[in-house]
């Protein structure tokens, strides 16, 4: 067990305390704490940390086993921040609630037990620990990727312990000022109502909030100070431990075990070996390919998935070199590894390289074996391979291409001088993309700023006005864990701001849709959608803001926006 990896995510959650994803829960802590008995902070403390690491690690694969939504625990917790606001503002409400949490207490016994308000504490805790989303620094996103993956080792236990206590330690401080304050205010005369009322009206307030993407923009309007708190995190010596945290091999290339850019061309020790890899595509006979079978080949093995609008962009790049250099000894192996659920289709993989023209191998990595076996994290990602079979340099999202292509060229041998390989139709990314890849589905979205009710098929109101990188539903729509599903007079309004929109759909299994397109009020070409992929919906001459109008033909399933 690495203790220097539980010390530090100790430190990281500390940190946590300072980043500005921890103002929107600041003043429901002091709120919450204002009232109630002298152990009542320590309940809100010990809630907030036991229910964060059982719900990190196990909520998400509880729920799915038993058929639930994966929002259920959110919604629950928000309910009950709004009871707890009720029964601060309605005397009898909070009389009845103190009743039935009397034989809890009673039955807990011990010193915890006295003094009032410890087990309405770690309710109150425990919801605030679902609501609560910190800043994800590489400790908590390794957490969660393990957790993801079911791979819960005790060590992962003691990290994610040594996180919550770093981060509730502060907050158990402020708990304790927020009752300190309030015990004070209450000896004034009347000022033990007054507190009730101001307590029981911030905790209602923060559970509608909670309900909107409002805590969000808070925090992202705050300033842009989380990589420098974060520092400690992103050392070279804890990237490295977390790497061999995550890795399920342990011949996982040093180029990834590094956890920053390598050093051009140096030498980094053998490659790992395709794994788990369910079918390959444009090999003879549909043959598998491996590392020895490759000896005395340059290999650029690279890492895409087909929706994934940043991997097309280095398709012309990686197709110019195959044919421009394939004869000299470069093999390209493109490890189609999936994001989204229709990405696992076989058929789905083999329509999208016949249709972009890729003529090089193609592992599908179904079961994320490749994936695992190189430590990867990225779309895109490639990794250049000499004839030796040792990893010599990576690069990992776009560009990079002059550098990349003049790395191939040293390792096959030739001069670094003369006319490179052109990449016809290559698309370079604009500058003024000021608005995030998008998810729709409940599993990463955080572009709603109204309330969802997942897995439901609901009727949306149409809103007055769309907030600028915010999604908006109009008309019946089912919202589920990756995607949302149309359903009669759909329609979806989103401001972005980028030249180019695409978006991943798929059509219903009654056969093709065509989609409804409108920028800024004008009609744009209609978007025809036959298979499950990614779609250009507006090339436009400047970023904008744009206000997007996507009206959707019942059954078509929406996953995710992308920009260029």
């Amino acid at each position: 067990m690495d203790l220097t990896l539980i010390a530090v995510a100790a430190i990281a959650g500390l940190a946590t305390f300072l980043s500005p994803c921890v103002l929107p829960v600041l003043p429901v802590v002091a709120a919450a704490s204002t009232t109630g008995g002298r152990r009542r902070p320590l309940g809100i403390a010990a809630g907030l940390a036991v229910a964060f690491v059982v719900f990190t690690l196990l909520a998400s694969r509880v729920l799915a086993a038993l058929g639930l939504p994966q929002n259920l625990l959110r919604n629950i917790a928000i309910g009950l921040l709004a009871v707890a606001g009720v029964a601060l503002l309605v005397p009898e409400l909070g009389e009845a609630l103190g009743r039935a949490f009397q034989p809890l207490a009673a039955r807990a016994g011990g010193r915890l037990a006295q003094g009032g308000g410890f087990w309405s504490g770690v309710a109150l805790g425990a919801g605030l620990a679902l609501v609560w989303t910190p800043c994800a620094g590489p400790i908590l996103a390794a957490v969660t990727a393990l957790s993801a993956e079911r791979r819960i080792s005790a060590e992962l236990v003691a990290i994610t312990v040594a996180y919550a206590a770093g981060a509730t330690l502060p907050l158990f401080g402020l708990a304790l000022l927020g009752h300190r304050a309030g015990g004070y205010l209450s000896g004034v005369r009347r000022g033990g109502l007054v507190v009730r009322r101001v307590s029981g009206a911030v905790l209602i307030a923060a559970a509608y909030l909670f309900t909107t993407d409002i805590p969000t923009q808070l925090a992202a309007a705050a300033p842009g100070y989380v990589s420098s708190i974060q520092k400690v995190e992103r050392s070279h010596g804890v990237t490295g431990d977390l790497r061999h945290l995550t890795a399920s091999a342990a011949n996982a290339p040093a180029a990834v075990a590094a956890g920053s850019s390598p050093d051009r061309l140096r030498n980094y020790g053998p490659a790992p070996d395709f794994a788990k890899i369910t079918k390959w595509i444009n090999t003879p006979g549909s043959r598998p390919l491996t590392l020895q079978r490759l000896r005395g080949k340059v290999v650029l093995v690279d890492f895409w998935t087909y929706s994934c609008v940043n991997c097309i962009r280095t398709l012309p790049y990686l197709k110019a070199w195959y044919a421009r250099y394939h004869r000299d000894g470069l093999v390209i192996v493109g490890v189609h590894t999936p994001e989204f659920a229709f990405e696992h289709v076989v058929s789905n993989v083999q329509r999208a390289v016949r249709e972009h023209g890729i003529r090089y191998p193609v592992a599908v990595d179904d079961r994320y074996g490749t994936w695992d076996a190189w430590a990867n994290q990225y779309w895109p990602a490639d990794y250049l391979i000499d004839r030796n079979g040792d990893v010599r340099d990576a690069h990992f999202g776009e560009g990079g291409y002059t550098q990349t292509q003049g790395d191939i060229r040293k390792l096959l041998g030739q001069k670094a001088s003369g006319p490179m390989a052109q990449a016809k139709g290559a698309i370079t990314p604009s500058t003024q993309v000021e608005t995030p890849e998008t998810y729709l589905g409940t599993y990463r979205a955080q572009a709603y700023t109204q309330a969802l009710q997942p897995n439901t098929d609901v009727d949306y109101g149409a809103p007055a006005a769309v907030p600028t990188n915010a999604v908006e539903l109009a008309g019946h729509w089912r919202v589920e864990s990756h995607q949302i599903v149309a359903g009669a007079g759909a329609k979806l309004l989103f401001e972005y701001v980028a030249p180019r929109i695409y978006l991943v759909a798929a059509p219903p299994k009654t056969g093709p849709v065509t989609l409804g397109v409108s920028v800024d009020g004008s009609p744009n070409a209609a978007v025809r959608v036959p298979d499950d992929d990614l779609y250009q919906l507006a090339d436009m001459p400047t970023a904008g803001p744009h206000k997007l109008v996507l009206s959707v033909p019942a059954g078509t399933s929406l996953y995710s926006f992308t920009f260029g």
